[in-house]
């Protein structure tokens, strides 16, 4: 049995009591099934029906709750006078008659003076009634299955029949009345449902939607024996009023049921239209397994779309809400959708259905935070209607206590994320601090599901949200200090420290003591783990000696041995310093140098020092991506420190017409470098990449073995395809190859294009910076072309930009730059020619053949030292080849990789620069085919 919450009021008003004795025989009247119509003559009167039902049946008696006529209360007895039933079991349908026939109902006026018309509707609720409508089963798309019933002039009250055979084991019935606007009469009304067998009445819930003060649509889910036969009872006013009453199947089995996967946490949400006010929508969603975890939250810009949602079975997983709700335990839930009366309409609605964990624990897409020792983040992004939530795995245990500031970065007024910390339990254990704020309260539990979702209301997103740990340290680890690395360092330079332990943070500082005062460490990083801290001290002017190491953590003092610091650098050794790529000349616009072509034996220089973030003093040499363009004549451009001799020493050869990059690392005297064109006339343009200083700022390189760790035509390190017209691909570097994964500052590729089907040029840049205007490769329509790039590191990744066309990219890596000191510092030399297989410098005289390898001997020779040389930096020229081939450059003893350095067609002149490590003093150039001279001029060197 059933009452919604109004009919509760109508309950309270019958009698309860137990049956009075009955008149004689004699006075009653006989009735039949159906409604009866009578009269109180007389004030208190008790009128006598007698019944025409026999012993052992079941029947209702339903009255009027309001309206015309008197209202009445009235019970049953048997022939003896023996009590049967009170009002309430009558108006539930539940009498059944077991005393002596015939059987006799004693109707009496509620207010004992009222006088006047009265009615009674007598019901047979069990498997003899007939004379009730079928209740037909209705269908989610649809609402031609509604039956209408109408009260007033004497009705009061209706039944519908269930059939045994037309149901489903869990329905939802919808019943609805209208209410005349002029009415000065409270309405009510009263629905129960009865089986017909007498075993009792179905278990039926109420749905009441939130803020609902008059129930004029409600809904009611109930569960239903297969087999059984149910008679629904209305029970009404005699007020003239219109009542649509329609069920539908909620079980697995429902009709106009849309049915979809759930989905991974944050993708986009199920949308649907919401049609009028108190429209029923239905979507079902399936999972793989019972033990799946749902997140359902229904989302619309007013939000006023209520959701309602059962299980396979029809359970209720989830009651009447306009929030998100977690439930588990079925392969599948129907999700009910509904705006109530006294919402806002919205035109359309989305459902999220996230499958947030499965039996093996939360959601795979989920990060998996390795430590929440201080807390977690913060986190920035968008979402939007294609990325909707953000989700992690915090390794929290129960105690933990998190404050969360979730907070919008956006300009246009769009609200931060909806943040939710869940138990395995599904529970949200974030707790808003108050109703304006975007501060929350989070407790901690093992192993939390951390998830950032849209706003109910919202469609967009920009945003930050950080999870601060406010009893410190969270999770499962203590504060402990291991080691701390490396246990010397040079005077005169900024030492990188490295301390392993648990539950380290941002907020653990490194100490040193021993000189003349003493040295706070800048911490910079902390790894995922909190196992691993990072943090820089200035060691430009502290005096050698021995510097005691002190790491406080949370207030606690570990001390952790001896910082031996060595005396400073030789003068002219200097460390390297990557910045954003940056266009410093063109001579077709202007810049830097004035506009104009630079003509045969011409010469242009360029101001370096104090500009684009290159310091005034100190800088030992810059690195420049020079590109030749719009040659008349074949030529060669050489790039020098102004105010020295030029050398015979190359950095770029051309052909009339062709436009060509090089890197070219040029020292630095008096803060200019100078071009120097050959024949005929050229533009040019200098790119810098990045700058040597003797400050001990910047960071030492690490040479490694040539190494592929891109190729587009493989798929290698990115996805097979060419990157297209304005395309990017992104090529993860940090943490490959040998490069670590933190304290990368840049790192030095060899990059080719190949196949491509149109002229363009490729950017090198950092991931996640703004792209500039500077290039790094120029090709034409089918030509292979490598250029040496050194690129900054930002976040672990480099991403390449292709203008125009399509084409193949390659990248090869020689070295990366580190700020842990455990690199080598530059040493720029003024560029002098090494070997040239012309002339049989270096190496015989004789061009190298196909398959061929030279080897040249660069330690000792031309001012570089015989020993602690790590690299060499050569600008290699490919010339007079005779066949389309490429050139490989790559220690001496070691075997050769993969990776190329030039690349030509026959009849070719094309450089390269070339930074190559060093092992046994000398460095071995490769050619794949054909027959080439070869040419090689050093323009510096790398040394511990």
């Amino acid at each position: 049995m059933l009452t919604c919450l109004l009919a509760v009021l109508a309950a309270l008003l019958l009698p309860v009591g137990a049956a009075q004795a009955a008149p004689v025989a004699e006075d009653c009247v006989g009735v039949t099934e159906g409604r009866y119509a009578g009269t109180f003559t007389t004030a208190g009167q008790t009128r006598c029906l007698e019944l025409p039902s026999p012993q052992g049946a079941r029947i209702a008696a339903l009255t009027s709750l309001g309206g015309a006529g008197v209202t009445v209360g009235v019970e049953v007895v048997d022939r003896n006078g023996t009590a049967q039933c009170t009002a309430g079991v009558l108006s539930r349908g539940g009498c059944a008659l077991t005393g002596a026939a015939p059987f006799r109902a004693l109707v009496r006026a509620d207010n004992g003076t009222a006088t006047g018309p009265y009615g009674v509707h007598f019901v047979r609720t069990d498997v003899l009634q007939k004379d009730c409508r079928v209740l037909p089963a209705g269908n989610f798309a649809d609402d031609e299955a509604a039956v209408e019933l109408w009260t007033g002039d004497g009705v009061f009250s209706h039944c519908l029949t269930i059939p045994a055979d037309a149901h489903s084991t869990a329905e939802l019935l919808r019943i609805r009345y209208g209410v005349p606007d002029d009415t000065k009469l409270f309405p009510r009304y009263a629905m129960s449902l009865v089986d017909t067998d007498g075993n009792g009445p179905p278990s039926c819930y109420d749905h009441p939607a939130q803020g609902q003060q008059l129930r004029t649509d409600g809904l009611t889910s109930c569960s239903f024996t297969a087999g059984k036969a149910y008679t629904v009872l209305l029970q009404g006013q005699d007020e003239v009023r219109k009542h649509t009453v329609v069920r539908r199947d909620v079980t697995s089995t429902a009709k106009g049921c849309a049915a979809s996967a759930a989905t991974a946490i944050g993708a986009p949400a199920t949308t649907g239209t919401s049609g009028k006010v108190g429209t029923l929508r239905c979507h079902r969603f399936t999972t793989a397994a019972a033990t799946d975890r749902l997140h359902i939250n229904p989302r619309d810009v007013h939000d006023g779309t209520n959701v309602l949602v059962m299980d396979n079975n029809g359970g209720i997983a989830c009651h009447q809400r306009t929030w998100a709700c977690n439930t588990t335990g079925s392969t599948g839930y129907q999700v009910v959708t509904q705006v109530p009366e006294n919402f806002y309409l919205p035109a359309s609605y989305g459902i999220d259905a996230w499958r947030i964990a499965t039996a093996a624990g939360p959601a795979p897409e989920c990060t998996r935070v390795a430590s929440v020792a201080y807390g977690y983040g913060p986190l920035t992004g968008t979402l939007d209607g294609q990325r909707t939530g953000v989700c992690a795995v915090l390794p929290s245990v129960s105690g933990d206590q998190f404050r969360l500031l979730s907070t919008s970065t956006a300009t246009d007024g769009s609200p931060g994320p909806q943040p939710a910390l869940y138990d395995n339990a599904g529970r949200n254990l974030c707790t808003v601090t108050s109703s304006s704020s975007s501060w929350y309260d989070c407790q901690g539990v093992d192993q939390g599901l951390l998830v950032l979702s849209l706003q109910d209301w919202s469609h967009h997103s920009v945003y930050r949200a950080e999870l601060t740990c406010t009893n410190a340290p969270c999770g499962s680890e203590n504060v402990s200090v291991g080691t701390v690395t490396p246990d010397t360092a040079q005077s005169g330079t900024v030492a990188t420290l490295t301390v392993q332990g648990t539950a380290l943070g941002m907020s653990t500082t490194v100490k040193l003591t021993g000189g003349p005062a003493p040295l706070t460490a800048t911490t910079v990083s902390v790894s995922d783990d909190a196992k691993t801290l990072k943090a820089t001290v200035d060691l430009r002017s502290a005096p050698a000696g021995h510097w005691g190491i002190t790491v406080n953590a949370l207030n606690q003092d570990y001390p952790r041995g001896t910082l031996t610091v060595t005396p400073p650098p030789a003068p002219g050794l200097g460390t390297y310093k990557p910045i954003a790529p940056t266009r410093l000349m063109d001579t077709r616009e202007g810049l830097g140098v004035p506009k104009a072509k630079v003509g045969a034996a011409g010469t242009v220089t360029l101001q370096v020092a104090g500009t684009a973030g290159i310091p005034s003093t100190g800088v030992t040499a810059v690195v420049l991506n020079v590109t030749a363009t719009e040659p008349t004549a074949g030529s060669f451009v050489s790039v020098f420190p102004t105010g020295t001799v030029r050398s015979a020493a190359s950095n770029l050869n051309f052909t009339a017409g062709q436009t060509i990059p090089n890197l070219v690392v040029v020292p630095v005297v008096n803060g200019k470098v100078s071009f120097y064109n050959h024949a005929g006339s050229v533009h040019l343009i200098a790119d810098v990449a990045g700058y040597y200083t003797t400050d001990g700022s910047g960071s030492s390189y690490q040479p490694i073995a040539p190494t592929r760790l891109m190729d587009t035509r493989e798929g290698l390190g990115v996805p097979k395809a060419k990157v297209g017209a304005a395309g990017t691909v992104t090529l993860q570097v940090a943490g490959t190859a040998g490069i670590p994964s933190t304290g990368v500052t840049a790192v030095v590729l060899n990059v080719t294009a190949t196949e491509p089907t149109a002229g363009s040029f490729v950017s090198v840049f950092p991931t996640g910076t703004v792209r500039s205007a500077a290039s790094n490769l120029n090709f034409t329509a089918g030509q292979t072309i490598p250029n040496l790039v050194v690129v900054p590191v930002v976040n672990g990744k480099v991403s390449f930009y292709n203008h125009a066309g399509s084409v193949h990219l390659i990248a090869d890596v020689a070295g990366y730059y580190t700020t842990d000191g455990s690199g080598s510092s530059y040493q720029p030399i003024a560029p002098t020619r090494l070997m040239d297989t012309r002339e049989g410098l270096g190496v015989p005289k004789a061009p190298v053949g196909a398959a061929g390898t030279v080897t040249l001997q660069v330690a000792g020779v031309s001012g570089i030292p015989s020993t602690g040389v790590t690299a060499v930096v050569l600008n290699v020229t490919a010339t007079e080849p005779t066949a389309g081939s490429f050139v490989s450059v790559f220690p001496t003893g070691t075997v050769r990789s993969a990776a190329s350095n030039l690349n030509f067609t026959a009849g070719q002149t094309i450089p390269n620069l070339v930074v190559v490590p060093v092992v046994n003093g000398k460095v071995s150039f490769y050619n794949h085919a054909g027959s080439v001279h070869l040419i090689a001029d050093v323009a510096g060197y790398y040394t511990k």
